[in-house]
């Protein structure tokens, strides 16, 4: 029966690869050049197979000591991920609270909450991760006790937490023909304008095609964002127009951009997700109770804003 490596063997192989000779090896393990070499053949024996080809006093890997070192580093990566989470955990005052949240949510509406959040619990670390936190599941691990999606989602390893629902409004460069005038604008207002979107993989996008090419109206498109936030931008630099989510859109208002309502508005649904397995902490609840409250406050204000 094949026998499996031990540590000492382990070391000896990556060090190998790692410095190109057995004397540097030897050097970086603390240990001398012949014991490296006698290590080398009893690794090969190990294995089964050859590992290095020995070609003017060097050791070459061979394509199966490749493949074998990248399995090996797969797993030092994981090692080197705890040990860096230990690293946090030691130099954090207090709790840690883990937060994966698409990046429009790290933008426009998480900066306002961890504020509030911190003015309560001024010992609490935040660590923030801008990625799709339905991406992740109980296989791979999941690595947030927070995380904040556009939609409403359902899965049986996940709470979810309804924080918020709006409609999507209408950004326009200040001076744009479509910048005047009251009232919601309607689908055929955007005949013929230059209109930034977003990717096309994007559900809103999706949406607000499909209502465009229903009512026989085409726009131009001249730049495709893969981010609101990006989106925002090309429309305060007047390249076009654009239908966003309100939370991204207020923070361009009087930025060289005016807003205004969209009659057939798709719904914008912010929900958050605790995995059932992460222990609830006093500071998700918190931060949860901060996100419903700027949710609220936000809503006011585009109704204030007759945005509604």
């Amino acid at each position: 029966m094949a026998k499996g490596l031990n540590l000492r063997q382990v070391d000896v192989f990556r060090s190998i690869i790692k410095f190109g000779t057995v004397t540097a090896a030897a050097a970086a393990l603390g240990s001398s050049q012949p014991t490296i070499t006698r290590e080398v053949h009893r690794l090969e024996t190990t294995v089964g197979f050859r590992l290095f080809d020995r070609r003017r006093q060097r050791l070459h890997p061979t394509a199966r000591a490749l493949k074998l070192y990248r399995a090996i580093e797969e797993a030092y990566y994981g090692l080197d991920q705890i040990n860096a989470s230990l690293h946090r955990m030691r130099a954090a005052y207090g709790e840690i609270l883990q937060i994966s949240t698409l990046p429009t949510f790290a933008q426009s509406l998480l900066p306002e909450a961890v504020a509030r959040l911190q003015q309560e619990a001024p010992g609490l670390t935040v660590e923030i991760d801008n990625g799709d936190p339905r991406n992740q599941s109980p296989i791979s691990g999941f690595n947030f006790d927070l995380g904040l999606i556009e939609g409403e989602y359902e899965d049986p390893t996940t709470e979810i937490l309804h924080l918020g629902s709006f409609r999507q409004v209408c950004l326009i460069p200040a001076g744009h023909a479509l910048a005047s005038g009251t009232g919601p604008l309607r689908l055929q207002d955007f005949q013929d304008q230059a209109f930034v979107s977003l990717g096309p993989n994007d559900p809103y996008r999706i949406v607000l095609d499909r209502m465009f090419e229903a009512a026989g109206v085409t726009r131009r498109i001249p730049v495709i964002m893969q981010s609101a936030n990006g989106a925002g931008e090309m429309v305060r630099r007047g390249v076009g127009v654009t239908i966003l989510n309100p939370l991204t859109a207020l923070g361009y208002l009087g930025e060289g951009a005016v807003l205004r309502p969209f009659e057939r508005a798709p719904q914008f649904i912010i929900s958050a997700l605790h995995p059932v397995d992460r222990p609830w902490v006093d500071s998700t609840g918190r931060l949860v109770g901060h996100l419903r409250e700027i949710c609220a406050e936000t809503q006011a204000r585009l109704a204030a804003l007759q945005l509604l």
